[in-house]
């Protein structure tokens, strides 16, 4: 995790907060392949991917489904995730959704989710530059209740695809990318994906 000291200043801190506009100024200074995206109640400023992020593609349910519309914030926290992953090697990631506008939290019908803003994605798999696929539901191997990440956090089959994604997973955490990362550690409604969001106003970073 970030130091204390540094988690004000996390990425996930200052993408969360911006307004749309200046979102979109930070966008274009950046030259990130997007384009403005129609739909998606809930959504500040819609947009979608075009192209890849330091050399990572981020693969969705279509290019014209409204499960791969993001908002602007979330575009530029796949772009710092992009730049953690591009040092892992990995070339590609498959995330299930970014957006659902009647998304809400587990147990909390009135609360909505992230996702009913475009500012979460629910990963499933990543791909190395050798083509090695690692995947969340039959990877991650971890244990329900236990920590993902620290001294603490162990794997039930420490396999070397285990590992690698575990490195990865973590080395996004610590980097603060997100506010929220749910792992399969988290509860049986995430054994199969990796739900990373950001939220306006979030003073926490947490993997769980």
């Amino acid at each position: 995790m970030p130091p204390v000291a540094g988690r004000t200043t996390a990425p996930a801190m200052d993408h969360a907060n911006l307004s749309p506009g200046a979102c979109r100024t930070r966008v274009r200074k950046l030259g990130l392949p997007v384009k403005a995206a129609r739909g998606g109640r809930g959504i500040a400023t819609p947009m979608r991917l075009t192209g890849p992020l330091h050399g990572v593609n981020f693969r969705g349910p279509g290019p014209k489904s409204i499960h791969s519309v993001m908002d602007c914030r979330l575009v530029l926290a796949a772009n710092a995730f992009a730049e953690v992953l591009s040092r892992h090697g990995v070339t590609e990631v498959f995330y299930g959704n970014t957006y659902r506008k009647s998304a809400r939290l587990p147990g909390r019908r009135h609360k909505a989710s992230q996702h009913a803003y475009g500012l979460a994605m629910d990963i499933v798999w990543f791909k190395l530059a050798d083509k090695t696929i690692l995947r969340v539901e039959d990877d991650y191997h971890g244990q329900r209740g236990k920590p993902s990440c620290g001294p603490g956090a162990w794997l039930t089959q420490p396999a070397p695809n285990a590992i690698m994604l575990r490195n990865v997973v973590c080395d996004v955490a610590r980097a603060g990318v997100f506010h929220h990362m749910l792992t399969p550690n988290y509860d049986a409604a995430h054994a199969s994906h990796l739900h990373f969001d950001i939220k306006r106003g979030g003073l926490w970073i947490a993997i769980r």
